[in-house]
């Protein structure tokens, strides 16, 4: 793709494409320019985040320029390990070229830094997507350690959403986005023992119980029938805990005490619970790409963009990431049978997507 801006000649050309992946070597924001409109069903992502020091007339600057209408402005500087590009987070702009592509419904779940997330949601807020939730990875291996920061155990995922177009309905129907897919992320239960009494309590065919709809006051006569349960695990949570923090959880309850029955069952806890991420620490040696001595320094493990992929986008659908890394995006999106758009500019990285799309095609 080549077009004229300003003056200067604007090339982005694919580094890869096949059947379900298309990777872009070039800026975000300017790739994103060329893509189609409603043409990605989700987008998920780990941008620059800003950790630099933002005294108050940096932060105060940008929020000005950007109501104003100055959408990509982003403040000078340096942010983590010295890097330009994590000088600020991403401006309005790129967001709302994001929102342009996303069809409507459709969710963007964004890694943020625990400090800066304000900036980042407000970005996105004003680029117009709706705030739907919040997510958090729980690690046991914060990077940053000082005499003034903690150690990071979390890291919060914004979640986001476009606009509707009419009801939610209508837009599924329409567009097939809108809704959580947390029937592809389920909780499952910990042990049959979990699974029978929580089953028995959600009897509801058998004793006759009907769904209460709007009504108040216990009038429950227009709601219709309930059916037992038979869903094979919980509902998914926005939080998920590891084991240590499980068993904290369960000591609180002395009277239903060990994995099967504690309260710590509600929750996805890694190594307890087999389906993909839940709890997870820094992606592996093993799991991070080389190739030849280019590495990536804040790869995030493949677990976590699994669930992201199974609970955002749809079976068939495309899912965008304007800040590819080392490609886990791509990776995520191969195993489970999505279609995958890639964007990322630092050359060297592109031989780390490579090395991660041969994995998924046996080459």
């Amino acid at each position: 793709m080549e077009r004229r801006d300003g003056g200067r000649t604007i090339v982005t050309h694919p580094f890869y494409v096949d059947a379900t992946t298309t990777v872009y070597a070039g800026e975000s924001l300017e790739v994103l320019r060329e893509l189609p409109d409603n043409s990605v069903d989700a987008i998920t992502t780990d941008p620059p985040y800003g950790l630099t020091e933002l005294p108050e007339k940096k932060v105060s600057e940008a929020l000005a320029r950007w109501l104003s209408g100055e959408l990509d402005f982003i403040p000078a500087g340096r942010g983590f390990l010295g890097a330009e590009w994590d000088r600020f987070v991403p401006p309005p702009a790129l967001w709302k070229e994001c929102l342009r592509v996303l069809k409507p419904g459709g969710y963007l779940a964004a890694f943020a830094g625990a400090r800066t997330q304000d900036l980042m949601g407000m970005s996105i807020r004003l680029a117009g997507f709706r705030m739907r939730d919040q997510l958090h990875w729980i690690r046991a291996d914060g990077f940053e350690k000082s005499k003034h920061v903690l150690n990071g155990g979390y890291e919060p995922v914004i979640l986001a959403q476009a606009p509707l177009d009419g009801t939610l309905t209508q837009t599924i129907e329409k567009w097939g986005t809108g809704g959580i897919l947390g029937e592809q992320s389920r909780t499952p239960f910990r042990s049959d023992a979990d699974e029978k009494e929580t089953k028995g309590k959600n009897q509801h065919g058998k004793y006759g119980t009907v769904h209460g709809g709007n009504r108040v006051y216990g009038d429950y006569t227009a709601g219709g029938a309930r059916q037992d349960s038979t869903y094979p695990g919980r509902w998914p949570m926005n939080l998920a805990l590891d084991e240590a923090a499980a068993e904290l959880v369960d000591d609180a309850f002395p009277g239903r005490l060990g994995p099967d029955f504690g309260p710590s069952r509600f929750y996805p806890v890694f190594d307890a619970d087999p389906l993909p991420f839940h709890y997870a620490g820094r992606a592996t040696k093993k799991e991070r790409p080389v190739a030849g001595d280019v590495q990536h320094n804040t790869v995030k493990p493949l677990s976590v963009m699994e669930w992201l992929v199974k609970l955002l986008v749809p079976e068939n659908g495309i899912v965008l990431d304007p800040f590819l890394g080392s490609g886990t995006t791509v990776e995520a999106a191969r195993i489970h049978g999505r279609k995958s758009i890639g964007i990322e500019m630092h050359e060297p990285y592109l031989d780390l997507v490579r090395v991660r799309i041969e994995r998924t095609t046996g080459e």
